[in-house]
Formats: C-alpha cells, sequence, structure tokens
C-alpha cells in the first residue's frame, strides 16, 4: 500500500516551510487481493479457445491487480505498482495496453500481460483523474476526465511520437504520447463514454449537462441539457444513442 508523508524545515527559521513529498510503499502480507475497497474493472477477453480471459481491478489501495478467469475461479496472477492514491479508473486500449488513473493526478499506460511493467506516465492533469473512455475499434484514442478547471479533458493518443512532431502539447520525455486538450468544462468531470470508432466522445459531470466531442480534435460538437444533478453516462458502439443517468434520480 502506498503511503505520501512531508518533510520540511523543521529549525526556527523565520523563512516559510518548504515541503517535500516522500513516496513509500508498504507491501501487504497477503499480495493476492487488495487491502482496500476496488474502484473499477476491466475485462480482456482471450481470442483462443484454450486462452484464459483476464479480470484487471483497480483500487483504492494505489495497485491494480490482473485476475486469470478460469470456469469456475479466478487467480490473482499479477499486481501492478506505481501509482500513489486511489486508482480511479482503468480501460483496456489495443491488445496488450490498460490505462489508468489516480487521484495521484497521473495517467499511466501498462503493458497488461507482462509482470506489471508501466511503460509511460503522463502528467497533464493538475487535480485528480476520475475517469476514462476508450475507443474499442480504435487503440490509439484515450480520453481522461478530472477535478479542477483547466484541463479536464484531455485527449490522449497513444501512438509515439518523435521529436519532430508538430504537436506542442506533449510530455517532455521521448517518444512520448500526444494530449489534446478538449476544455470547456468549468467544473468536474465524473463520467465519460466512447464510440467503439473513436469519433464521438460525451462527458459529464458537475455541471448537469451532457457536452459531445470530436475526440480527433477536441472540439465540442453540441450540448445536451435536461439534468439538474451530476451526471454518469453510457454510449451504444455506433454512438447513436447515449445512456445518461444522474443524482437528480432521472434517466435520459
Amino acid at each position: 500500500m502506498h503511503r505520501v508523508g512531508s518533510a520540511g524545515n523543521t529549525n526556527n527559521s523565520s523563512r516559510p516551510r518548504k515541503e517535500k513529498r516522500l513516496t513509500y510503499v508498504l507491501n501487504d502480507a497477503d499480495d493476492t487481493k487488495h487491502s482496500a475497497g476496488v474502484n473499477c474493472l476491466a475485462v480482456l477477453k482471450s481470442v483462443g479457445t484454450d486462452g484464459c480471459d483476464y479480470l484487471f481491478t483497480g483500487s483504492r489501495d494505489g495497485t491494480l491487480k490482473r485476475w486469470d478467469l478460469m470456469e469456475d475461479s479466478a487467480t490473482c496472477s499479477t499486481t501492478f505498482e506505481s501509482h500513489v492514491d486511489w486508482v480511479n479508473d482503468a480501460v483496456l486500449a489495443g491488445d496488450n495496453t490498460l490505462v489508468s488513473c489516480s487521484s495521484d493526478t497521473t495517467l499511466k499506460a501498462w503493458n497488461c500481460l507482462s509482470g506489471g511493467t508501466c511503460t509511460r506516465t503522463l502528467r497533464q492533469h493538475s487535480d485528480y483523474v476520475t475517469c476514462l473512455a476508450a475507443a474499442d475499434k480504435n487503440s490509439n484514442i484515450v480520453a481522461s476526465g478530472g477535478l479542477g478547471g483547466r484541463e479536464l479533458l484531455p485527449i490522449t493518443s497513444l501512438r509515439t511520437i518523435s521529436s519532430s512532431n508538430s504537436i506542442s502539447m506533449h510530455t517532455n520525455q521521448s517518444q512520448g504520447y500526444v494530449p489534446l486538450a478538449a476544455k470547456g468544462h468549468k467544473e468536474s468531470v465524473y463520467a465519460l463514454a466512447m464510440n467503439d470508432s473513436g469519433t464521438l466522445l460525451v462527458s459529464g459531470g458537475t455541471e448537469k449537462v451532457v457536452r459531445v466531442w470530436d475526440p480527433r480534435t477536441g472540439s465540442k460538437t453540441m450540448k445536451l441539457r435536461g439534468h439538474t444533478d451530476n451526471i454518469r453516462l453510457l454510449m451504444d458502439s455506433t454512438g447513436r444513442l447515449c445512456l445518461s443517468g444522474s443524482s437528480d434520480s432521472m434517466i435520459r
């Protein structure tokens, strides 16, 4: 389990105290189960007739786990450790990539069939990252939403880029991922949904409206009103129908 502490200036100086964050890991004796609540699930179906399906779980203990699903049992085979706060959501993007988001303000990409290898960390958010959406038939696009008022809805391309790429907003790591900032929400984003082809994205949160986006450009296409409280979302594979549920007790 991850823990975060701080250390600062302990002398009697009148200068402002400068705190530093210190992260450390306390491993549980039983690593085959989570030590806190589970926030999200993702399932990877086997392509072979004799292979097993995999269930990925993300927890408030800061870890993700991979479970081998057999006909009458489930066994924890791998623990993914790198986040230092709650794991809030996880999606599969492509055959072997698992993307997770956390209250530590990061997104992380993992080789989901490895022994828990984190392949990339994205730091475009400045506050908790609460939700993700991915396109089933377009493994290059993952959207993330979170708290705060500026970069609430980055659209992140999972294609690696070279240093000559002309997109200016990218990570400072070589061959990093390219985010497109889809700005529009003034308040927190709690729900995202995307169609299979990655051409339509809907978002909802505390603003009580459903916003519709084009994930390829980050542009808004329309706004759907009707709810009077926080919104959760689902979308069918074609993108023709969107189902929204809200804390106002209504489904639309």
